[in-house]
């Protein structure tokens, strides 16, 4: 499966290997922990932050929009985890508690329809260092509160490649999660409600 974008690398000892790994490709401790400098490891964090044009067009959309936006979650697979920044040290942002709580509604709503269990906590302290990832960015320079990555469904024993009849209860269980958030969040800044 390739999970790196399809930009072409320099030769590196004669390899000619593609793409990087647009989560750790944003410009925020990129290069530092859990990213690799070598073209063709899978966590290849790029010659240069945002040197790849799918990071940076989303940076520069969410700055255009920072002061709008509440929350920001990066989709991935797999692990059944909803992450907290940081992914480049074991250290917890200031905000780690509120971010803590919010995620932990979101996990419980996700259990509710088909009992998938979602563990909550930031990158380093449950899975690994990721650094250069899009949430750590999106909270560390964007200022965005609420930052997640969702590792969806499973926990292994598939992995990457999911079996199609659990596609749909996965988007089912994850969209009730993440209304459940979104409604938390609505209330805490006194927002109007939106029709989804």
């Amino acid at each position: 499966m390739w999970r790196k974008t399809r930009s072409h690398n320099p030769s590196f000892w004669g390899l000619f290997c593609r793409g990087v790994d647009p989560n750790r490709n944003y410009g925020f401790h990129w290069g530092s922990a859990g990213s690799s400098s070598y073209p063709c490891s899978e966590t290849y964090h790029g010659k240069a932050p945002f040197s790849e044009p799918e990071t940076k067009a989303i940076s520069d959309y969410i700055l255009t929009k920072k002061d709008n936006i509440k929350m920001y979650i990066a989709m991935h697979s797999y692990s059944q985890f909803i992450l907290t920044p940081w992914g480049w040290t074991q250290d917890l942002p200031k905000q780690y508690n509120d971010m803590l709580s919010m995620g932990q509604k979101g996990a419980q709503a996700l259990q509710q329809k088909f009992g998938t269990h979602y563990k909550v906590g930031s990158s380093t302290r449950i899975l690994y260092a990721a650094a250069g990832g899009a949430d750590d960015w999106a909270h560390g320079v964007a200022g965005v509160k609420y930052s997640y990555t969702f590792e969806l469904r499973d926990t292994g024993v598939y992995g990457f490649v999911l079996p199609v009849r659990f596609i749909v209860p996965t988007g089912e269980e994850t969209f009730d999660g993440i209304i459940t958030m979104c409604n938390e969040i609505k209330d805490e800044y006194k927002l109007k409600a939106v029709d989804v």
